[in-house]
């Protein structure tokens, strides 16, 4: 078919009931021309005739790849934790809590078994609460205090620690036994966290909001190089603590974690890892390239649990303050310690 008669058909097709508004016949043109025809922006072109060439596509510049920090490393539990058993609970320092059991007496002179059964539920609840306190008052704040001594002192802490005692929540189902006659229960609160230890110390610590800062590249490079920092204090005698310090063998303090009290918990990540089998931990696979290891040379202060680091170890740790939060982020700062 010619190009004249391609436009006239096309003409054709455009008048009366099937002709179309402008715009549509502008994008369907192609589709209205007859056998043969090939219809453009420009016109009617014969078919067969070569199309231009489309304008070259012009790809956006790649931003360059960022330094992604390492994968979070899961809360440790066992095997390879620390946890310290308590008259009446445990401190789980690995597991970031501290349990308490209580255990209530059922009536078996009351008619109604059910109500017995619950009344002695409520009373195991209060046995509970009231362990829980008392092991709480022994948490080791830092290496000279424990929580008792802040309650003493400050009477926010006090009434803090103990509301959120008293809203502990319970772990698991109360046990019933049916032999015995009792019905035990056990209750939990964290160490780090909203409405834990370290949120009720927040008014006798003084310690303010971490803000976001920058990654140095002492911090990038450590942790491009390895996988995170533990701190070998088993054969020392390290004992856990909530906010264990960090000095060089002068004496010059490279790190308080109490300094972070407000950061730690939060999100419910953000805590120190204590562990006792470091062969058992390094065995994770993320874990497998290597962390950077320290041998504590000395503990100091009255409870054990402040570090003191030798010369050489203490200058590859210049930075810690400045990377402490990203390590704390990655769940990659561990401490060995000895219960």
């Amino acid at each position: 078919m010619t190009s004249v008669e391609c436009r006239m058909t096309n003409r054709r097709r455009m008048t009366g009931r099937w002709l179309l508004p402008a715009l549509v016949l502008a994008l369907g043109l192609g589709a209205l021309a007859g056998p043969g025809c090939v219809t453009g922006t420009s016109g009617v072109r014969p078919a067969g005739e070569a199309q231009p060439a489309p304008p070259p596509r012009t790809e956006a510049p790649v931003p360059p790849t960022e330094f992604q920090l390492p994968p979070r490393v899961p809360r440790l539990s066992e095997p390879g934790g620390v946890d310290e058993p308590v008259p009446g609970g445990d401190i789980d320092w690995s597991g970031n809590v501290v349990r308490a059991r209580g255990t209530g007496v059922v009536d078996p002179g009351m008619k109604n078994p059910a109500q017995a059964r619950l009344m002695a539920e409520r009373a195991a609840v209060v046995v509970a609460q009231r362990n829980l306190l008392e092991i709480v008052k022994g948490v080791r704040v830092d290496s000279e205090t424990r929580v008792e001594n802040f309650m003493t002192d400050y009477d926010v802490v006090y009434s803090r620690v103990e509301g959120y005692v008293k809203g502990a929540r319970q772990r698991g189902p109360a046990r019933y036994d049916s032999l015995g006659g009792t019905v035990e229960v056990e209750l939990e609160m964290e160490i780090y966290g909203e409405e834990g230890l370290s949120d009720a110390l927040i008014p006798a610590l003084g310690a303010g909001e971490v803000g976001a800062a920058s990654l140095s590249p002492q911090v990038r490079d450590f942790l491009e190089q390895y996988s995170g920092l533990v701190f070998d204090g088993g054969a020392a005698g390290l004992r856990p603590s909530m906010f264990p310090k960090i000095y060089d063998e002068n004496g010059n303090l490279l790190l308080d974690t109490r300094d972070y009290a407000a950061y730690l918990g939060s999100g419910g990540q953000a805590t120190l890892q204590f562990i006792s089998d470091l062969d058992r931990v390094l065995a994770r696979p993320e874990f497998a390239r290597s962390p950077l290891v320290l041998k504590v040379r000395q503990v100091t202060g009255r409870l054990g649990s402040d570090i003191i680091l030798g010369g050489p170890d203490a200058d590859k740790l210049k930075w810690l303050k400045d990377g402490f939060k990203y390590l704390l982020d990655a769940g990659r700062f561990l401490l060995k310690v000895l219960l």
